[in-house]
């Protein structure tokens, strides 16, 4: 297990295809959170002892590790990381995000690209044309997918759904989006109108 740092500007060698939200048990397992068609890649890279990158939410901070396992049903997939032998242990990955190298994923169509390609991206205001942050994060949550750009002028989180009344223009190329903050209810700090 090692510890590594990203890299913003262009599009990301490694892409989110799931998260780890809690422990599971006492020996160090963890529960999975992803889509039936990852759990299926994690099975085989774990079987190849594949390089998996976990990034920690709040801090940024890479871990690369192997996965020992990914068990159980692919509606709740449960991991075991290499080198991870206890609840403690395990605790310390609660959270994170699990990330691979686009290597390992089916490259997508012509004008399609992978939601991972939103992390970095530069967000502006739809109204002013100014750079207002940074998406942070791309979740996907059973009704929507929903970006997590962090402020500039205050370094405060806003929510974004990824819906073309909020996100009206994406340019992955230039690692640009568009945000429509008068729609969101929001100023450029993140403060509610």
């Amino acid at each position: 297990m090692s510890k590594s740092s990203g890299d913003a500007g262009e599009r990301p060698q490694l892409l989110t295809v799931g998260s780890l939200p809690r422990v599971h048990g006492v020996r160090g397992e963890m529960k999975l959170k992803c889509s039936v068609e990852h759990v299926a890649l994690l099975r085989d890279l774990a079987e190849t002892a594949e390089t998996i990158t976990l990034r920690m939410p709040e801090s940024g901070d890479e871990f690369e590790v192997t996965f020992a396992s990914v068990r159980g049903a692919d509606s709740a997939p449960i991991v075991a990381i290499d080198g991870v032998d206890g609840r403690d242990d395990a605790d310390a990955f609660r959270g994170a995000a699990v990330l691979v190298d686009r290597k390992h994923l089916t490259p997508p169509e012509e004008d399609e690209y992978f939601l991972g390609d939103l992390d970095g991206c530069t967000a502006y205001d739809v109204a002013s044309g100014n750079a207002i942050g940074t998406v942070v994060r791309v979740e996907s949550l059973p009704a929507n997918i929903v970006l997590y750009v962090r402020m500039q002028a205050s370094g405060k989180n806003v929510l974004v759904p990824f819906a073309d009344i909020a996100v009206p223009h994406v340019d992955i190329d230039a690692r640009r989006l568009d945000v429509d903050l008068e729609y969101l209810g929001v100023d450029v700090t993140g403060k509610e109108l």
